[in-house]
């Protein structure tokens, strides 16, 4: 279809360019002709004004002045003669064979032209259409979801539009490569997400499943169907967490939470994901200490106080759980230049420092056992990674002071 459109083009221009060469060629020829007539009369002019006098020196004389001459009666003694505008008059012979020759000429000169033309018509159409294929094959290939081998130089197009419309059709290619792999990673994603969650529930459901069978024996004493029954539970509040995490997981990714940073104290930031876990904390008699200067209360720095907040809670809420009893847990501020440096060290088991790149990924609980012992979802420091990211921010793990205990270092923008 591009080809016919582009053999129709292509025959318009050239109808067009004929026309155009044809009406110079007439305009050409009639000036050469009008020319040769003008030398046609004024060869009559002088032999009728010759024929007319009996002077001849003072009538060329006359004329090599520029003198204007009656020539009149010469022009009637001709007639009379049978000189007349015939095939007898030699000199109005000889201006029809020059007219003839102009018109000769012209039509070879014209059929050359055409010739010409024709030759670089077929050629160019043959060209454009070699180009149009090569598009259609590009935008054919595209379609096949084939972005590989796409690599056509602009100045191979003959044709400045084809050119033109190869770059639109190259920048359409890669829009689409991009979505094709966006596509593709979020199918990866969505699998990677189905397996996780299935993973996840699997030892749950089996707990409970397991739990249920046992409390369906009439032979239970009551201690052991309160202890089934608390397992039942344990297990649910688990799948309850699971879920929970899961929901915030997928309003996080999809957009649906909205991170709106303001500037708003940092302090009081602090002191709510402190409140937070408290409880928890005093249960283990963990201490949780802030070491900073004292202008650390009138700290203000752009971040959104409820989210900053949750990333702050995770990371403690790890901290004591996989931290002993009486032990502290220290939050270190330091206002830097242009961002803000908060370190949060415990002193529980640590972390393996081959894994430091796999606690921020989504369900990663770690190899030791003191992590398989406690509960847990694994989505928590992936939220707080996730949290911290969409401020633009940094978080990193690292080893605490003499191998004891783990640091996590949280670095945010000023402004």
């Amino acid at each position: 279809m591009c080809g016919k459109m582009s053999s129709r083009t292509t025959k318009r221009k050239m109808i067009k360019q004929v026309a155009v060469s044809l009406l110079i060629f007439i305009l050409f020829d009639a000036a050469l002709i009008f020319i040769e007539y003008g030398n046609y009369k004024e060869k009559i002019n002088l032999l009728s004004t010759v024929v007319s006098q009996e002077d001849t020196v003072k009538i060329v004389t006359g004329i090599l002045k520029g003198e204007s001459l009656d020539y009149s009666e010469g022009e009637a003694i001709l007639k009379e003669y049978g000189f007349e505008r015939n095939r007898d008059n030699v000199i109005y012979r000889r201006f029809w064979m020059q007219c003839g020759k102009i018109i000769g000429l012209s039509i070879l000169l014209f059929g050359a032209e055409m010739i010409l033309f024709l030759i670089i018509t077929r050629k160019r159409e043959s060209r454009e259409i070699t180009e149009i294929k090569q598009l259609e094959k590009i935008v054919s290939d595209y379609r096949k979801e084939n972005f590989n081998d796409q690599i056509v130089s602009f100045r191979i197009f003959s044709n400045t539009e084809l050119g033109r419309l190869y770059l639109e059709i190259e920048a359409l290619g890669n829009t689409l490569q991009l979505l094709h792999k966006r596509m593709r990673a979020e199918k990866e994603e969505t699998k990677s997400l189905v397996t996780d969650i299935s993973h996840q529930l699997k030892t749950p459901v089996a707990a409970l499943k397991t739990s249920f069978e046992i409390l369906q024996n009439e032979n239970l004493i009551k201690e052991e169907q309160m202890e089934f029954t608390e397992r039942c539970n344990m297990q649910l509040r688990g799948i309850e967490n699971l879920l929970s995490a899961l929901v915030n997981i997928s309003r996080m990714e999809s957009g649906m939470i909205t991170i709106r940073p303001e500037e708003n104290y940092l302090f009081d930031t602090i002191l709510e994901a402190v409140n937070r876990v408290y409880e928890k904390a005093m249960n283990k008699h963990i201490s949780i200490e802030l070491d900073a200067d004292e202008t650390v209360e009138e700290l203000v720095v752009i971040h959104d106080p409820k989210w900053i907040a949750e990333a702050f809670i995770n990371i403690l809420e790890n901290a004591i759980k996989y931290s002993p009893e009486n032990t502290s847990i220290t939050i270190r501020v330091m206002n830097m230049t242009t961002f803000l440096r908060m370190e949060i060290e415990d002193q529980g088991i640590g972390i393996p420092k081959e894994e430091y790149n796999k606690v921020f990924q989504r369900f990663f609980r770690g190899s030791l056992e003191e992590v398989k012992k406690e509960s847990g979802s694994g989505v928590g420091l992936y939220l707080t990674r996730e949290i911290i990211n969409r401020h633009h921010g940094t978080i990193r793990v690292s080893a605490g002071k003499y191998g004891v205990g783990t640091v996590f270092t949280i670095q945010l923008p000023r402004a």
